[in-house]
Protein backbone atom coordinates (compact mmCIF):
# COMPACT_ATOMS: atom_id res chain seq x y z
CA UNK A 1 0.00 0.00 0.00
CA UNK A 2 2.85 2.39 0.77
CA UNK A 3 4.05 2.21 -2.84
CA UNK A 4 0.64 3.00 -4.36
CA UNK A 5 -0.01 6.44 -5.80
CA UNK A 6 -1.85 8.28 -3.04
CA UNK A 7 -2.37 12.02 -3.00
CA UNK A 8 -0.58 14.14 -0.41
CA UNK A 9 -3.43 14.22 2.13
CA UNK A 10 -3.98 10.45 1.85
CA UNK A 11 -0.24 9.77 2.27
CA UNK A 12 -0.15 11.70 5.52
CA UNK A 13 -3.19 9.87 6.95
CA UNK A 14 -1.90 6.54 5.64
CA UNK A 15 1.41 6.98 7.43
CA UNK A 16 -0.31 7.86 10.68
CA UNK A 17 -2.58 4.83 10.31
CA UNK A 18 0.33 2.51 9.52
CA UNK A 19 2.24 3.67 12.56
CA UNK A 20 -0.83 3.29 14.78
CA UNK A 21 -1.36 -0.28 13.51
CA UNK A 22 2.30 -1.13 14.05
CA UNK A 23 2.17 0.24 17.57
CA UNK A 24 -0.87 -1.86 18.43
CA UNK A 25 0.42 -5.03 16.78
CA UNK A 26 1.59 -7.88 19.03
CA UNK A 27 5.18 -7.94 17.74
CA UNK A 28 8.43 -7.64 19.63
CA UNK A 29 10.30 -4.29 19.70
CA UNK A 30 12.85 -5.39 17.08
CA UNK A 31 10.15 -6.24 14.53
CA UNK A 32 8.26 -3.08 15.44
CA UNK A 33 11.41 -1.06 14.73
CA UNK A 34 11.82 -2.82 11.38
CA UNK A 35 8.22 -2.06 10.43
CA UNK A 36 8.60 1.59 11.41
CA UNK A 37 11.79 1.80 9.31
CA UNK A 38 9.85 0.32 6.38
CA UNK A 39 7.12 2.93 6.70
CA UNK A 40 9.69 5.73 7.04
CA UNK A 41 11.47 4.49 3.91
CA UNK A 42 8.42 4.10 1.69
CA UNK A 43 6.32 6.95 3.02
CA UNK A 44 8.75 9.81 3.61
CA UNK A 45 7.08 13.12 4.35
CA UNK A 46 8.55 16.50 3.58
CA UNK A 47 7.66 20.10 4.35
CA UNK A 48 3.92 20.58 4.59
CA UNK A 49 3.30 16.84 4.84
CA UNK A 50 5.38 16.65 8.01
CA UNK A 51 3.45 19.53 9.51
CA UNK A 52 0.12 17.90 8.57
CA UNK A 53 1.31 14.62 10.06
CA UNK A 54 2.23 16.34 13.32
CA UNK A 55 -1.18 18.03 13.40
CA UNK A 56 -2.99 14.73 12.85
CA UNK A 57 -1.16 12.85 15.58
CA UNK A 58 -1.37 15.79 17.99
CA UNK A 59 -5.06 16.58 17.42
CA UNK A 60 -6.58 13.11 17.40
CA UNK A 61 -6.48 11.13 20.64
CA UNK A 62 -6.51 7.96 18.55
CA UNK A 63 -2.94 8.80 17.45
CA UNK A 64 -1.57 9.89 20.83
CA UNK A 65 0.44 6.68 21.10
CA UNK A 66 1.88 7.27 17.63
CA UNK A 67 3.09 10.71 18.68
CA UNK A 68 4.82 9.18 21.72
CA UNK A 69 6.31 6.39 19.60
CA UNK A 70 7.75 8.89 17.12
CA UNK A 71 9.35 10.79 19.97
CA UNK A 72 11.00 7.59 21.22
CA UNK A 73 12.36 6.74 17.77
CA UNK A 74 13.51 10.32 17.20
CA UNK A 75 15.35 10.28 20.52
CA UNK A 76 17.01 6.99 19.62
CA UNK A 77 18.04 8.44 16.25
CA UNK A 78 19.46 11.52 17.93
CA UNK A 79 21.38 9.36 20.41
CA UNK A 80 22.87 7.24 17.62
CA UNK A 81 23.70 10.34 15.61
CA UNK A 82 25.53 11.87 18.55
CA UNK A 83 27.53 8.71 19.10
CA UNK A 84 28.53 8.57 15.44
CA UNK A 85 29.35 12.28 15.46
CA UNK A 86 31.51 11.96 18.55
CA UNK A 87 33.40 9.02 17.06
CA UNK A 88 33.93 10.85 13.77
CA UNK A 89 34.99 14.01 15.61
CA UNK A 90 37.49 12.07 17.69
CA UNK A 91 38.95 10.45 14.59
CA UNK A 92 39.27 13.77 12.77
CA UNK A 93 40.75 15.42 15.86
CA UNK A 94 43.39 12.73 16.14
CA UNK A 95 44.20 13.05 12.44
CA UNK A 96 44.70 16.80 12.79
CA UNK A 97 46.71 16.36 15.99
CA UNK A 98 48.98 13.88 14.23
CA UNK A 99 49.52 16.27 11.33
CA UNK A 100 50.30 19.13 13.73
CA UNK A 101 52.67 16.97 15.76
CA UNK A 102 54.43 15.76 12.60
CA UNK A 103 54.83 19.32 11.33
CA UNK A 104 56.13 20.53 14.69
CA UNK A 105 58.66 17.70 14.83
CA UNK A 106 59.73 17.41 11.18
CA UNK A 107 58.71 20.68 9.50
CA UNK A 108 56.35 21.22 6.60
CA UNK A 109 54.76 17.99 5.38
CA UNK A 110 54.09 17.25 1.76
CA UNK A 111 50.48 16.67 0.73
CA UNK A 112 50.99 12.91 0.30
CA UNK A 113 51.79 12.50 4.02
CA UNK A 114 48.77 14.58 5.00
CA UNK A 115 46.52 12.48 2.75
CA UNK A 116 47.98 9.34 4.26
CA UNK A 117 47.13 10.55 7.75
CA UNK A 118 43.58 11.56 6.73
CA UNK A 119 42.96 8.11 5.25
CA UNK A 120 43.62 6.52 8.65
CA UNK A 121 40.30 5.61 10.28
CA UNK A 122 41.33 3.54 13.28
CA UNK A 123 41.48 5.56 16.49
CA UNK A 124 43.86 2.98 17.94
CA UNK A 125 46.18 3.32 14.95
CA UNK A 126 46.13 7.11 15.20
CA UNK A 127 46.89 6.93 18.95
CA UNK A 128 49.80 4.60 18.20
CA UNK A 129 51.24 6.95 15.58
CA UNK A 130 50.87 9.95 17.89
CA UNK A 131 53.08 8.16 20.41
CA UNK A 132 55.49 6.91 17.76
CA UNK A 133 56.16 10.49 16.58
CA UNK A 134 57.85 11.15 19.92
CA UNK A 135 60.61 8.63 19.20
CA UNK A 136 60.82 8.84 15.40
CA UNK A 137 63.78 10.53 13.72
CA UNK A 138 61.85 11.15 10.49
CA UNK A 139 58.40 10.66 8.98
CA UNK A 140 59.72 7.56 7.24
CA UNK A 141 60.57 5.99 10.64
CA UNK A 142 56.89 5.84 11.61
CA UNK A 143 55.27 2.39 11.64
CA UNK A 144 52.59 3.26 9.08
Amino acid sequence: MAKMDYNRRERVRLKADFLRLILRSPVDPARRSLLVDFVETYLPLAGREKAEFQQIVAADQEYAEVEQMITVYEKEGIRKGRQEGLAKGRQEGLQEALILQLEKRFGKLDDAVKRRVRRLRSVERLDSLLLAVLDAQSVEDLPW
